[in-house]
């Protein structure tokens, strides 16, 4: 039975508030099946001490961009994938035959795709 040793701060951090449980009690079941009475006490010891206050608090402008956050990330679930109007709008133009291609905002869409991947997996970064 192999036991976590988690080093950092289970505040804000459910999963490591619960590996730091997991590892306490599995230190408790160890201690009760060796007969060692001080191993369930420093289990204790460390369970009590998880559940201290550290003090932690939030200034009103991290409140304010967690809420923007939070807002932001509803409204890009929200939206849908594809613009049904946007499409519509360019198959009518297309269908009309007024629909033009801007060849120099495709040049220019190339290249920066190509620059983003070339400093993206070049080795000198």
């Amino acid at each position: 039975m192999a036991i976590k040793n988690v080093t950092s701060s289970p505040v804000g951090n459910p999963s490591l508030l619960k590996a730091k449980e997991t590892e306490s009690s599995n230190s408790a079941a160890i201690a009760v099946e060796l007969g060692n009475p001080n191993g369930i006490a420093k289990a204790a010891a460390a369970t009590s001490s998880m559940n201290k206050n550290y003090g932690v608090e939030l200034s009103d402008k991290a409140k304010s961009r967690a809420a923007d956050q939070k807002k932001a990330f509803e409204i890009a679930k929200n939206t849908p994938d594809v613009r049904e109007d946007r499409v519509a709008e360019l198959k009518a133009k297309i269908q009309a035959g007024t629909y033009e291609v801007d060849s120099g905002k495709i040049a220019d869409g190339m290249l920066r795709e190509a620059i983003m991947e070339h400093l993206a997996t070049s080795k000198d970064n």
